[in-house]
């Protein structure tokens, strides 16, 4: 009897461990060595707690459960060697005494891919939060509120839910189990066969649009999957964040215009468009004369100001298509996706010369800040075929104009 209660519980990855009142070991199951923190003291009539550190300290809830036997203690995710394993203790009760059984289960695979995505994704969320809030509580309440977890079965139809998943659909089990996944999420491919992620998008309650990255862990019975959990992890925020690391990486952060690289971008465009169609394009180089006094005489926040206000006056002067940059420092690029004239061109740089002097900074109510222009133009396929030698060349011919 003892080897088949052995052969049971190999096959069913468990071991146990029975012990009474005083922490005496009676019997265990045999590989248990392998599971035990100090295995030369694994021995009849030896104290457990020399071989399951867990249970160090536990004492006054093991009296408790010896008092009363109707639940049983539950330590989830121990670590055993490479393993983890859920340790759950329950009291035996014959006719003579009471005895203490202890059950080392074996985590399954699917159960430790959903232990280590929960975790991972509990982690991230709270790097994430903890610069906003303070509370473990807090803290915890979001996690459950980001993460969506439900199963399918492989027609993709539900056949689990979380809490999370009724809180944020406001709906109840009766009305999503045996439905189809796709009723409630929306992606390019709904398909996930073969598919370890995806990205998700799922209208809330209040009709808001959220994004979620959904890890798809597969659950096999005898070598064949039957069934998938997928675990959503909200990352509308991380898509929030996204945009505003783009909007940076491409605009001016003083003045919120367009940098180098977009503007480079846009010529690039442009020059593709014009050698099909053989128009033209220019390029107009701004420097605002002397700014350095601006910083001296006012301070840098003034000169801040400046520049912003700057900024605001030549994106309201050019068209929609059209194109403002702030190119380091005191100086400016507008770019205009159209054909100029030479009387065109010196009527256009004239509208700009009179735009700053109609527009002076005031400062504070007694400072009027004014300010002037050195302007130098150039045009495509003219004076240049590319963006860097357009911009060199437009330097030159402002430094020029600045000259006389």
């Amino acid at each position: 009897m003892q080897n088949i209660t052995n052969l049971i519980c190999l096959k069913s990855n468990i071991s146990y461990i029975v012990f009474d009142e005083n922490f005496s070991i009676l019997d265990f199951s045999d590989h248990l060595e392998n599971l035990v923190d100090e295995s030369e003291h694994l021995m009849f009539g030896a104290d457990i707690r020399d071989i399951m550190w867990e249970l160090v300290g536990m004492e006054e809830r093991m009296h408790e459960l010896y008092e009363n036997s109707t639940y049983e203690l539950h330590f989830p995710m121990i670590l055993k060697g490479n393993e983890y394993y859920d340790l759950d203790i329950e009291l035996f009760e014959d006719s003579v005494d009471k005895y203490f059984i202890a059950y080392l289960s074996k985590k399954t695979r699917e159960s430790l891919s959903y232990a280590n995505t929960i975790k991972e994704m509990n982690k991230k969320t709270l790097i994430y939060e903890s610069e906003h809030k303070q509370s473990k509580e807090e803290h915890y309440q979001l996690i459950n509120k980001r993460v969506l977890n439900f199963n399918v079965d492989m027609d993709g139809r539900i056949t689990l839910v979380n809490d999370a998943f009724l809180h944020f659909f406001d709906l109840g089990r009766d009305e999503i189990l045996g439905e189809h996944f796709s009723l409630f999420f929306k992606a390019r491919d709904l398909s996930i066969e073969d598919k370890t992620s995806m990205i998700f998008n799922a209208l809330n309650m209040n009709s808001e649009m959220v994004a979620f990255h959904a890890n798809i862990i597969p659950i096999q019975k005898d070598g064949v999957i039957n069934e998938n959990i997928i675990v959503c992890q909200d990352i509308t925020y991380l898509r929030e964040i996204e945009k505003e690391l783009e909007f940076a990486s491409e605009h001016d952060s003083l003045t919120g215009l367009c940098n180098q690289f977009i503007l480079f971008k846009r010529v690039d465009e442009l020059i593709k468009k014009c050698d099909k169609s053989g128009d033209s394009f220019m390029f107009c180089f701004i420097d605002v004369d002397n700014f350095k006094a601006v910083n001296d005489n006012y301070g840098h926040h003034a000169g801040d100001m400046l520049l912003k206000h700057i900024a605001e006056i030549l994106s309201d002067f050019v068209r929609k298509d059209d194109l403002v940059a702030r190119v380091g420092g005191d100086k400016f690029v507008l770019l205009f996706d159209m054909t100029f004239t030479k009387e065109s061109k010196k009527i256009m740089k004239k509208r700009i010369e009179d735009l700053a002097q109609k527009s002076s900074l005031v400062y504070t109510q007694d400072d009027i800040i004014d300010f002037s222009f050195n302007i130098g133009v150039v045009s495509y396929p003219k004076d240049a075929d590319n963006a860097a030698d357009l911009l060199k060349k437009a330097d030159k011919a402002m430094y020029k104009t600045k000259k006389k």
